[in-house]
């Protein structure tokens, strides 16, 4: 697990430098695969409701892309740092 978080947090840094710091995440997913925000859109729509495309989602979507595995990663390390303490890890 610890192998998993330290690959998020080089993927937040690669992500930070290859496409700048403040590049959001739809912007990257955009010059990644072009209609991915439109795929993204159709199931968000289809399979969960259409407010939350508005709400949510493009709100998160004009986040830095960096941030996901950032947090995600750092999460994952606390976890597995949280586990060793009590023996288990």
């Amino acid at each position: 697990m610890r192998s998993i978080g330290l690959i998020l947090l080089a993927s937040a840094v690669a992500l930070a430098s290859g496409f700048g710091p403040l590049a959001s995440l739809d912007g990257v997913l955009v010059r990644l695969y072009p209609p991915s925000l439109h795929l993204l859109q159709t199931a968000v729509d289809h399979n969960i409701s259409p407010r939350l495309w508005d709400r949510v989602m493009m709100p998160v979507l004009a986040w830095p892309a960096w941030i996901f595995p950032a947090v995600i990663g750092a999460a994952v390390l606390f976890w597995v740092g949280r586990r060793a303490e009590k023996g288990h890890g």
